[in-house]
């Protein structure tokens, strides 16, 4: 008895290794093929689109891409009453060559957006040509604070380009982005007859719905904004900046841009430690070198030498007062034009008190934009002292780094003075990882901290720069190192390569809207296709995938527990009256689905609100809901959806031990 008890033991460990092996062996090819069929079904339901533009159905239209397009490329048709085309205002067609007839003169005018109006001025110089004229009145326009567009383009046959140009030549085009909130440019002639000379006028709008066509369209690259990060610290850490002041400067986009030098911070009252005497120094600006001179006297507070040079350097004497009145600034009996000194209060921290500070004055010595201004030093040093050795080229911004400021207070000061000054770019901090290094030869990380600087709402061409100040800053924090410079974005369609600031791009009169999602590497093909048609096919695409799966399911009914189908097939439950009416039927037990595309166009004809809401209306509609019954199944793992392991039973084969075969083998003795 003991041998058939051991016997049976090992029998009983073979039947559960066996049960294992089996359930491992025919469960893996199931959930393999049920992944697929799922997957399957998720692409039809995915590529299935309803039109924007509901009625009429006969001019509705939907844009559609094969799989070369999938996460590249997408799209949509608008209402042709909704269109958004970028070309807005376009002049009459020139000879870039010929000289113009506008007489010389400064012209101004008013270009409006959005509920805002900028005065632009173009001067116009004897002898210039029309392409002097179109290309200055084009960069007055992309000089705006204004989200518009000029460019010249050049057609050699009317409407070439667009349906709205009708000369040939070189044509000034004005255009907004269909992806901006305002869309309403307009301009208008203030001073002169500029504009009306120029022939400008509003494009037309689009007529009918949108053509019917494919396009081959490239995306040669992505729009980014320029963006910078700083290196990752601890955000609880001590900062390593110095006490006090802090200066950068920005610039945005490529137009003239200001230059300046801001001095060091002084206590006002305190004495200075210059010695006293005569110190010089020279202002280059605009190509004119003027050579200064200041006497300073014996007891002078650092208040007294700040309004001093800011009195040399505007050419305007004033008086300082330590023991007695003492006239300085008199060396320059008159200004330079274009550069202007000023001295400016700013609070000194305390060295020992966070939040604690006291008056303090420092001194800005200020050019025009688009002018170089470049200060030096000459005999005594002054500006070295003062701190004037720095230029900055863009509008300046200055923080304070207080006692026992931690990395996180510092990155809360710049980012405060940054997000006031300007709406061009955000500043913010962002938690990242950094490697700790507590621990050596251990792979740990603790939070750490970064300053995102990131530009918003660029336009074509824009970018931002940020330039460090005298106590190099932004260089201490790495944030001038870690720049991505940004980028417009560039697409080819039909050949034609058209420039974004934001990856949307207007086709067909802004009728057509195509966004471009990744690079393809090659052209790929965007159709513009009948609603109707592509409601049909996208319908049908759906049900083969539909039909697929639910004949999947029958046939591994065995093994896959019945809530899986009963979980897919709800929705048809919840929208069958529905479907019926759309000419939709299930074919007995299995499962699958047949449409009568007669009963389905009439319906689609009928009721074309009904039958949106039947198919494509969240979350009722049958393919946001079959899209969230198989999300559901999904994140329930698929594995969940298998029967228990008894169901594994009759394909498991009838296991005999080898004390039951020996006994059989007696058996036959016996009886034979």
């Amino acid at each position: 008895m003991k041998k058939y008890w051991a016997a049976q033991e090992v029998l009983g460990r073979a039947e559960q290794s066996l049960d294992r092996a089996l359930r491992q062996d025919f469960s893996q090819p199931v959930l393999q093929g049920l992944d697929r069929k799922l997957g399957a079904f998720e692409d039809a339901l995915a590529s299935f689109k309803w039109p924007a533009d509901k009625a009429p159905w006969f001019g509705s239209r939907l844009v559609t891409g094969n799989q070369d397009a999938q996460g590249a490329l997408d799209g949509v048709v608008r209402p042709t009453k909704d269109s958004t085309p970028s070309l807005k205002i376009a002049s009459g067609g020139f000879n870039a060559n010929a000289r113009t007839g506008v007489a010389p003169g400064s012209y101004s005018f008013n270009l409006s957006l959005g509920g805002y109006t900028a005065t632009l001025g173009v001067d116009v110089a004897s002898g210039d040509t029309w392409g002097d004229v179109l290309g200055r009145v084009r960069d007055a326009v992309n000089g705006s604070p204004l989200a518009a567009r000029a460019d010249v383009v050049y057609q050699n046959a009317s409407y070439q380009l667009d349906p709205s140009l009708a000369g040939t030549g070189s044509i000034l085009a004005l255009s907004v982005n269909p992806a901006r909130e305002a869309q309403d440019l307009s301009v208008a002639d203030v001073s002169g007859s500029l504009l009306s000379q120029l022939g400008l006028k509003a494009a037309d709008n689009p007529i009918g719905p949108a053509e019917d066509k494919q396009y081959q369209i490239s995306v040669l690259q992505k729009a980014a904004p320029t963006a910078y990060t700083s290196t990752p610290v601890d955000p609880n850490a001590s900062t390593t900046l110095a006490l006090g002041r802090h200066d950068m400067a920005y610039a945005v986009g490529t137009g003239d841009q200001p230059q300046s030098y801001i001095s060091k911070v002084y206590d006002p009252a305190q004495a200075a430690t210059l010695a006293a005497g005569t110190y010089s120094f020279t202002s280059q600006y605009d190509g004119e070198t003027r050579n200064h001179s200041l006497t300073i006297g014996s007891g002078w507070t650092w208040g007294d030498v700040l309004s001093a040079v800011k009195a040399e350097v505007n050419g305007q004497p004033t008086y300082v007062k330590p023991s007695s009145p003492t006239l300085a600034g008199t060396t320059s009996s008159y200004s330079q034009p274009g550069v202007a000194a000023s001295v400016d209060s700013w609070p000194i921290p305390s060295s020992t008190q966070q939040g604690v500070n006291t008056d303090g004055q420092s001194l800005t010595v200020a050019g025009a934009a688009g002018k170089d201004l470049t200060l030096s030093d000459g005999s005594g040093g002054l500006l070295s002292t003062l701190g004037l050795t720095t230029k900055l080229t863009g509008t300046p911004v200055s923080f304070n780094v207080e006692a026992n400021d931690t990395w996180k207070d510092v990155y809360n000061h710049m980012a405060s003075a940054l997000n006031g000054a300007q709406q061009s770019f955000t500043v913010g901090s962002v938690n990242t990882s950094i490697p700790s290094t507590v621990t050596p030869g251990k792979n740990l990380w603790h939070q750490g901290v970064s300053l995102a600087i990131i530009q918003q709402n660029q336009r074509i061409g824009e970018r931002v720069n940020l330039l460090d100040g005298r106590t190099g800053a932004l260089s201490s924090m790495g944030i001038t190192a870690n720049q991505r410079p940004g980028q417009d974005g560039m697409i080819s369609a039909d050949g034609r390569e058209t420039v974004s600031e934001n990856n949307l791009y207007s086709l067909d009169q802004g009728r057509v809207l195509a966004a471009a999602l990744n690079d393809t590497g090659q052209a790929v093909p965007l159709s513009v296709t009948s609603a109707m048609d592509e409601v049909e096919k996208g319908w049908s695409r759906v049900t083969d995938a539909w039909n697929g799966l639910a004949r999947y399911l029958k046939n591994n009914s065995d093994l896959l527990n019945p809530a899986l189908g009963a979980r897919l097939e709800a929705p048809l439950a919840a929208q069958a009256p529905n479907l019926r009416w759309m000419g939709v039927s299930s074919m007995g037990r299995s499962g699958m689905l047949w449409t009568n595309l007669d009963t389905f166009w009439k319906s689609l004809s009928a009721d074309a609100g009904k039958a949106q809401a039947t198919l494509a209306d969240a979350p009722a509609g049958m393919v946001p809901a079959w899209s969230q019954a198989v999300a559901g199944v999904r994140a329930a793992g698929l594995e969940s959806w298998l029967k228990p392991a008894t169901a594994f039973d009759e394909h498991r084969p009838t296991l005999t031990s080898e004390f039951e075969l020996e006994q059989k083998h007696r058996l036959v003795k016996l009886l034979g």
